[in-house]
């Protein structure tokens, strides 16, 4: 009889040291979507995503990409005539310690018929209370295609000469600039400013004569080389669509963004001045979001960019954004 009772008192004992652990909850990968596209009244397109993942609560990482179409107009038609692709892919991570940030960004674009070059960007930050003090350090290398000329005529010391060849070159600029953003949860300013600084023209070439005593080549030999190729360049700063593939002498940008319940508003203006000629075009940016849920966002842009060259172009454009996880 007691081995019996023994036995009956340590089944529940035994069953409860046999049974197996409840499995953790299943938790998605909390990564963020977002898709869009934008289309100018210069018949210019525009598509973008980017992939965020983020880790853990110090770490994030992103890939991105933009491509964009901006149309030949007959105020600055393309060099071969027919519209220019600009494809971007970006890759970068930030991660935190605690009041102090830090970001690195990789960019590489190729315009089509025009240049390609690479960015890398140095981004610190520091979280002062309720503000975020940051700033952006990069340095990029521009290829320019190839540019034949044929009796091209170049002012030079003793006169105009008229020079027939072609040249391979290139640029390097450095950028440094700043920004400040109020983490408010419902409204939000913010501002930056960047400057770049560029150096000489370099590269192969088969005429000796169009460069300088540096070994370069001045900004208005590359003018009178080029042809039209400036007068686009310039219009692809003019153009939402294609400004992330343009060479820039600085920017600025001035913007406000309050969330309220389910909707999200914004407003942007943004300055930007041609490196190639020192035109400036001002650009204006309404945005106004619906939080379908806690993980879909649908955003709609509405604005108009002036330059001093070209007037005004008028764009709009929808993002989507998709989180697997409840966000704010």
């Amino acid at each position: 009889m007691k081995w019996i009772v023994l036995v009956a008192a340590s089944l529940p004992v035994l069953a409860q040291s046999s049974a197996e652990p409840e499995p953790a909850p299943y938790r998605p990968p909390n990564l963020t979507l977002k898709l869009g596209g934008l289309a100018d009244s210069a018949e210019g397109r525009d598509f973008h995503g980017k992939l965020t993942w983020n880790p853990s609560g110090v770490l994030s990482l992103f890939i991105s990409g933009v491509r964009s179409n901006l149309a030949s107009t007959a105020q600055a038609p393309s060099p071969d005539g027919s519209s220019t692709t600009a494809t971007t892919t970006s890759l970068g991570g930030n991660h935190s310690f605690g009041v102090f940030d830090l970001a690195l960004r990789y960019d590489q674009t190729d315009l089509s018929g025009l240049l390609a070059y690479k960015r890398y960007a140095f981004q610190p930050a520091f979280d002062l209370g309720g503000w975020r003090l940051g700033f952006e350090f990069s340095t990029r290398t521009t290829e320019y295609d190839r540019i034949s000329f044929t009796s091209r005529p170049i002012n030079t010391p003793t006169g105009i000469v008229y020079v027939t060849g072609y040249a391979n070159l290139r640029v390097t600029d450095r950028g440094i600039g700043a920004n400040l953003d109020y983490l408010g949860e419902v409204w939000r300013p913010y501002f930056s400013y960047i400057h770049y600084d560029y150096g000489a023209l370099h590269g192969e070439t088969d005429v000796s004569r169009i460069r300088n005593s540096s070994g370069g080549v001045s900004p208005e030999v590359f003018r009178a080389l080029s042809g039209r190729l400036v007068s686009w360049l310039e219009r692809v700063a003019a153009s939402r669509v294609g400004s992330k593939a343009s060479l820039l002498d600085w920017t600025a940008t001035a913007g406000l963004e309050a969330d309220l319940k389910r909707t999200r508003w914004g407003l942007e203006a943004i300055r930007d001045v041609d490196h190639m000629t020192g035109e400036s075009s001002d650009t204006l940016t309404g945005t106004a979001g619906w939080k379908v849920n806690s993980r879909f966002l649908l955003e709609l842009q509405v604005g108009a960019t002036r330059s001093e060259a070209f007037g005004t172009d008028r764009f709009a454009g929808l993002t989507f954004t998709f989180r697997t996880r409840p966000g704010s």
